[in-house]
């Protein structure tokens, strides 16, 4: 009995779930178990309504399969793609845009009334409540991406315009093609963006490329938190022949990767087109090359290319794995010493002068180095603690672009990683190439592939 009660979840009809599409009946669709991500995947997929509760997505597929299709809020476009954009982007669209228009509606009231030279209740009651508003709902709607959905009704396009149908048409096209980065249509007249608004630009239209990189902070943790991680995003830039800039793509991914295979398609289009090289952010620090990336940033931004199947995990050989370890261990040991050295440098040179200098803000530099050595025995421990725990991982993934030294790798947003010296490939690698992220801890590194070794 306890032995069937364990095999019983096993034998569920999950396992022997069928593709959507080959279903024929809600009664048949119904035998299976469906998550609430299954459902709203489906219903993007068939250009269904999906922003609601699994209740009322149900209904929504009981009605597809009995001949009534309920599109999204927004149903601008018939493409999928450029719905999905409208939608997901839209959410206090509404909202915002009532916020805006009658918060503008106040303020010209009490401007021209003002003009007129009206008395001042009619025109400092509504400046008083419509300018505070205004400023208000053009904030959230710039948060919430709600400006770039209500531009996208109106298609910000290149030299040559086009409206709504004609992209939605051209997106539709069975020669149109979407890139893994799902964020640009490659169609047969034009290219198509649908991460920084509703972009449509012509093949000939088109005289350059370029990524352009722009760099950020975030706070990390509660209002007052003094944590902030760094990150950047990118724009892919077309500059066309009248000099005409407009971003056709707008994320947290390296774009460097994308823009290559939008520059290769334009080719075939158009043998004119530049590709540039990146435009990199200019408040951006120094990036030196490293061999190891660390924190919780970069873990988090692992762990979803991981989700998005960019990286697998994977076994890697135990002689590579030693060597990881003993690479880490190694650096651990040897600042032991060096931190003995700087924490005794410091308390002499504080000892010698600190009664003689008044001015104790010359040697404030030199207190954190009291306290290297005791970090230098956390991290020792830490160090130990992390190898016991055999908390170490492998990922496989592909270089994306090689950038200073550094690599990029596909999928992982704004970090570049370094290659472990004694576990680096005999020659250099090349965009494209498989290579090995190794974990350690929060440790983040490269090094050569299996298929290398």
């Amino acid at each position: 009995m306890v032995i069937w009660l364990f095999i019983k979840p096993y034998d569920h009809h999950v396992m022997k779930r069928p593709e959507f599409d080959s279903i024929k009946t809600y009664a048949e669709f119904k035998k299976y178990k469906w998550t609430w991500n299954d459902l709203v995947s489906i219903c993007k997929e068939h250009g269904l309504k999906y922003q609601a509760t699994e209740e009322k997505l149900l209904k929504v597929i009981e009605a597809y399969f009995n001949g009534v299709k309920i599109p999204p809020k927004r149903n601008w476009y018939s493409n999928v793609v450029l719905n999905c954009y409208v939608n997901d982007n839209g959410m206090t669209l509404i909202f915002d845009f009532v916020a805006l228009l009658v918060s503008a509606v106040l303020l010209a009231t009490g401007i021209i009334n003002m003009i007129m030279g009206k008395d001042e209740l009619t025109y400092v009651l509504p400046l008083v409540f419509g300018a505070p508003v205004f400023v208000l709902a053009l904030v959230w709607s710039y948060c919430g991406r709600d400006i770039d959905v209500i531009k996208s009704y109106f298609p910000a396009c290149g030299d040559k315009r086009f409206t709504r149908a004609q992209v939605d048409e051209q997106a539709n096209s069975k020669e149109a093609k979407l890139l893994d980065y799902g964020d640009i249509i490659l169609a047969p007249d034009m290219l198509i963006g649908v991460s920084a608004g509703v972009t449509a630009v012509a093949y000939e239209d088109i005289q350059s490329l370029q990524v352009k990189q722009t760099w950020h902070t975030e706070r990390i943790g509660p209002r007052y938190s003094t944590r902030y991680r760094e990150y950047y995003t990118y724009k892919i830039i077309v500059r066309t022949n009248k000099g005409k800039s407009v971003a056709i793509s707008r994320s947290e991914t390296d774009a460097c990767y994308a823009v290559k295979a939008v520059h290769e398609h334009c080719l075939t289009h158009n043998p004119d087109v530049k590709l540039l090289g990146m435009k990199k952010s200019s408040l951006a620090p120094d990036k030196s090359s490293k061999q190891v990336v660390s924190g919780k940033g970069v873990r988090s931004s692992v762990n979803k290319a991981v989700s998005d199947q960019f990286l697998t995990s994977v076994t890697v050989p135990k002689d590579m794995k030693k060597k990881l370890i003993w690479h880490h261990l190694k650096t651990a040991l040897i600042i032991i010493p060096v931190a003995l050295v700087v924490g005794a440098g410091a308390a002499f040179l504080l000892n010698l002068f600190l009664g003689r200098v008044h001015n104790t803000r010359i040697f404030s530099p030199l207190i954190p180095a009291l306290f290297f050595p005791v970090y230098a025995v956390y991290n020792l421990i830490s160090t130990l603690i992390t190898i016991v725990k055999d908390d170490v991982e492998f990922y496989s993934g592909e270089i994306a672009g090689i950038y200073d030294s550094d690599y990029v790798v596909k999928g992982v947003n704004g970090y570049r990683f370094g290659y472990l010296k004694s576990l680096k490939p005999d020659t250099e690698p090349k965009e494209g190439d498989k290579v090995i992220i190794a974990r350690f801890k929060e440790d983040f590194s490269l090094m050569k592939s299996i298929l290398q070794s």
